[in-house]
């Protein structure tokens, strides 16, 4: 199977290559897996997401596609009578590259201790989401869970599904009447200098990963707090994590803090999106005065309130539309044309980003098989990123802060981690 590569694929293919975007999730699993039902269980699910297996190749006309064909299986490292710190392989799991060439864009690490196994997958963010990532993750357990299960493989028309291709058409006639940006028929950006791009070696980025599991008393007392405010769990959780970051941060650079989150577009595009594997996420921010003594239900209400109007106005999923219909159009090479650009990307001007693909319906049994913990997604923070990584699974939230320590030191983050984990406790 091959397609040629949207616009959101090809900006992402070619930043992975100068460094890491990926992310993880770590599933903590109790019974007798062992390397031949995993590997059983890992060419399933490469028949049913057959996306999660492709390479990119970029033709001599400059156009590039995504393909199946001789792609490796799924990268495996199993290491056995495990005793280390499971955050730390994640960490080293997240920082070599994929090749992209040669694919596939899943891998995998499994570490094995007796009954007790924690199973890694990284997910090169080119070809999937958090919440893509969780459908693919679900499926993988059932067939762990039940040898007997078949895959159910897509077809050509389905197996790599853009998002651009899925936003309903009464949608894209909104988009319509909307303002269009600048580029979709101002083409000069379609002209310009080339610079010599001296070549660098792929950074290994000292990442530094915090990790926290939160009981079932504390998960739904923050439950019961956001309920009582009348904001989402997202919202509230969020104002309590700007307030750390503004205790931390505030006296020195102002108290107004920032919050960046992902948006899951798949409620807005056709029926049956809610279940795909893709990438079908954009990114708002919310700006809140964090000042002490500020309730954090205030703050909530606030952000809650910005990112519902965001969301609602359809703008984000209509800047993803324009861009991967029109931003390419007229450019004849485009990684030629992102490395020499004036100017583009996402600014980093927030605290941190807060990704929280909430309460997750996995089960807890799979056969013999026990889903007992399950933390992610661990995003490959980058250029000074701070990036907070949330799940709730039967019952209890699961909780990552993941950044580069060489832009954000550790001793900072460490004082910040201890000071979320206290304000959650002390709800």
């Amino acid at each position: 199977m091959k397609r040629e590569t949207s616009a959101y694929e090809r900006v992402m293919f070619h930043y992975s290559s100068k460094g890491p975007m990926y992310f993880a999730f770590r599933m903590k699993i109790l019974g007798d897996l062992d390397n031949v039902s995993l590997r059983a269980a890992l060419a399933k699910i490469r028949k049913q997401h057959p996306l999660t297996a492709v390479r990119a190749e970029k033709l001599a006309d400059k156009r590039q596609f995504i393909t199946t064909e001789n792609v490796p299986d799924y990268p495996l490292v199993v290491k056995e009578n495990f005793s280390g710190s499971w955050s730390d392989e994640v960490i080293a799991a997240l920082q070599p590259p994929f090749e992209n060439s040669v694919g596939p864009m899943v891998r995998f690490v499994l570490l094995r201790n007796n009954k007790e196994n924690n199973l890694i997958a990284v997910f090169h963010h080119a070809i999937g989401d958090g919440v893509g990532a969780l459908v693919f993750l679900e499926d993988l357990i059932k067939f762990l869970g039940d040898p007997l299960l078949e895959a159910v493989e897509p077809d050509d028309s389905s197996w790599a599904p853009m998002l651009h291709k899925l936003i309903p058409a009464e949608t894209v006639e909104k988009f319509k009447t909307m303002e269009a940006p600048p580029y979709v028929t101002d083409k000069s950006y379609t002209q310009y200098e080339v610079k010599e791009i001296p070549q660098t070696p792929f950074p290994t980025l000292p990442f530094a990963l915090h990790t926290g599991v939160f009981s079932e008393v504390q998960t739904s007392r923050l439950v019961e707090l956001a309920k009582n405010s009348g904001v989402t769990v997202h919202s509230y959780l969020g104002a309590l994590l700007l307030q750390c970051f503004a205790e931390h941060f505030g006296p020195e650079q102002g108290y107004e803090r920032v919050i960046q989150s992902p948006i899951n577009f798949r409620p807005q595009l056709v029926p049956g999106a809610e279940k795909m594997f893709g990438l079908f996420n954009g990114l708002v921010t919310a700006k809140s005065d964090c000042m002490p003594g500020r309730p954090a239900a205030e703050i909530a209400r606030e952000i809650g309130r910005i990112f519902h109007e965001e969301i609602s106005s359809l703008k984000p999923l209509c800047g993803y539309y324009n861009f991967m219909n029109y931003l390419l159009e007229g450019v004849s090479d485009p990684e030629e044309y992102y490395d020499n650009r004036k100017s583009g990307g996402s600014p980093m001007n927030y605290d941190f980003s807060f990704s929280n693909v909430g309460r997750l319906g996995l089960e807890r049994n799979y056969g013999d098989l026990v889903l007992d913990e399950m933390h992610g997604p661990t995003f490959s923070a980058t250029k000074g990123e701070r990036v907070i990584g949330v799940l709730t699974f039967q019952g209890r939230m699961f909780m990552t802060m993941i950044y580069d320590s060489a832009c954000f030191d550790r001793e900072t983050g460490a004082r910040i981690w201890k000071t979320i984990k206290q304000k959650i406790s002390a709800l």
